[in-house]
């Protein structure tokens, strides 16, 4: 318990970065104020207006070389800046220096004054520790606060990286759940269907003309479903890009909007990994499911482009009504396309206004994605 307690004390100490500027700002109130009266003691006119300026001087001078020292110290420093004992020497051989600006202050007080007054800080030890204590509880007091933001905010980066990190975790997870979908379809329900519409016409002819005529018309049905309708399910679930390309993915994905929506295609960018390819098809997937249901859209248009030699550039526009940033929805379709833009490390852009429909630009590099 009191090891526990010796620490958190410690830790009130230090070390705390040095804030340059802060420090001036704090030495150079403490020797203007120690000061200042020396000015109301003048008479009004040049005398006084001499003494308030050699006064802003002597407050300049140690807080300059104060502040330098810190400025150094954090920019210059080898040693071990977290550690409690070198952050104690630094300050206290800063304080020291007291002892060599004492006599400098004195001398420049007395080109305007006759009146002599001692430094708040003089070749005495216990008045030296002293204002040694004070200054760590001036640092802390400075710094603390600002130590505290930043642990927070660093606290808030570390969770950020957790979240994206589990977010991409959980698009990883569907992706490997809609590869076992597809092909338990592909391998056993196509098959399934493939006997179910052979037993069907096994038995076709062997009854009256009506139950033939239904037979034959199931049998087709089983076979457009299993030969289109699953094919599509299948590639839409699990894209293979091996055969048509990234092109021939989105058009697949593409053809069920057809009734609905008019969509064009237009890839400009060539050598695209799988797992690119894999990215832009469920962003486009996501956005043109967004434009259907919070447009209604009746045109869009996608394009995937090379933008100079290292970007790829992915723009998904429609006619839709538009919105403003005010009433944009973050819902699953916004999550999906930020996981997949943060697993390809790219950028996105929403631009979008009341009546000038909605347009989706993601920029990705080319080698973002090993």
């Amino acid at each position: 318990m009191k090891l526990k307690s010796l620490k958190k004390f410690a830790s009130l100490i230090g070390p705390y970065p040095y804030n340059p500027t802060f420090i001036f700002l704090f030495f150079f109130a403490l020797y203007f104020s120690r000061y200042a009266p020396l000015v109301l003691e003048q008479p009004k006119g040049l005398q006084r207006w001499q003494i308030g300026g050699i006064i802003i001087a002597i407050a300049f001078l140690p807080s300059f070389i104060y502040s330098m020292y810190a400025y150094l110290l954090q920019r210059y420093r080898f040693w071990n800046k977290s550690n409690l004992f070198f952050y104690i020497l630094e300050v206290a051989i800063c304080q020291s220096l007291i002892f060599l600006l004492h006599p400098i202050m004195q001398a420049m007080l007395k080109l305007g004054s006759n009146t002599r007054i001692e430094a708040p800080v003089i070749a005495n030890l216990n008045l030296y520790l002293t204002s040694l204590v004070l200054t760590f509880m001036a640092l802390a007091l400075m710094h603390r606060a600002e130590r505290s933001i930043s642990n927070r905010l660093k606290e808030a980066d570390e969770l950020v990286v957790r979240l994206e990190s589990g977010r991409e975790e959980l698009v990883k997870s569907g992706e490997e759940l809609r590869k076992q979908t597809s092909q338990f379809l592909h391998d056993r329900v196509q098959s399934d269907l493939m006997v179910i519409g052979m037993n069907l016409k096994s038995v076709s002819g062997k009854s009256s003309s009506e139950v033939d005529v239904v037979l034959d018309e199931a049998g087709r049905l089983l076979e457009r479903i299993r030969t289109s309708d699953i094919r599509n399910l299948v590639q839409i679930l699990s894209p293979n890009f091996e055969v048509g390309g990234l092109s021939e993915a989105l058009n697949q994905l593409n053809s069920q909007y057809l009734k609905i929506m008019d969509v064009t295609v237009e890839i400009e960018a060539e050598r695209l990994e799988p797992n690119q390819m894999l990215g832009i098809f469920r962003i486009v997937e996501q956005a043109l499911l967004n434009s259907l249901i919070h447009g209604p859209a009746e045109k869009a248009s996608v394009t995937v482009a090379n933008t100079g030699t290292k970007d790829i550039t992915l723009t998904v526009n429609d006619n839709g009504p538009g919105i403003g940033f005010e009433e944009t929805k973050f819902g699953v379709g916004s999550a999906v396309i930020d996981s997949w833009v943060s697993i390809l490390k790219g950028r996105k852009e929403i631009i979008s206004s009341p009546g000038n429909g909605y347009k989706l630009e993601v920029v990705f590099s080319r080698t973002s994605v090993n």
